[in-house]
């Protein structure tokens, strides 16, 4: 049995978590939360499995910065790469995002070809990481 790594998508609205995972459903599995509580609980479970979080910032409740708050306090954002996309494309968002040592951020909407090649590489510079130190 082929063992898939993990994408988690984290976004409110339903269409823009159908498009991201139709980008790299075909590589990876895709996970998906419409909020950044069930975003929390799944990284709670599982996330050695994710080669990548694609967060989206505006949402309800919970927002993407409060589930970097949560990776930040668990020293998770060494392990897992996040990468925001959203429609905030603020100054103040972006430099709030980056303080979070983000591995990326990709303001929609979103050319699916640049976002998978940007993703991937990101994937393979955390999985170097992991394996040979910074």
């Amino acid at each position: 049995m082929d063992f898939k790594k993990k994408i988690l998508v984290v976004d409110d609205k339903g269409m823009n978590r159908y498009m991201l995972g139709g980008i790299f459903k075909d590589q990876y599995e895709i996970v998906e939360a419409n909020n950044g509580e069930n975003a929390i609980k799944m990284i709670e479970e599982q996330y050695h499995d994710f080669a990548v979080i694609l967060l989206d910032i505006i949402m309800p409740g919970i927002d993407g910065f409060g589930v970097l708050e949560y990776l930040k306090e668990h020293d998770m954002l060494d392990v897992v790469p996040v990468v925001i996309v959203t429609d905030d494309s603020s100054e103040q968002t972006s430099v709030r995002a980056f303080e979070y040592r983000v591995a990326d951020m990709v303001i929609k909407p979103f050319e699916p070809r640049i976002i998978k090649r940007r993703v991937q590489n990101i994937i393979e510079l955390y999985a170097y990481r992991l394996k040979y130190g910074r």
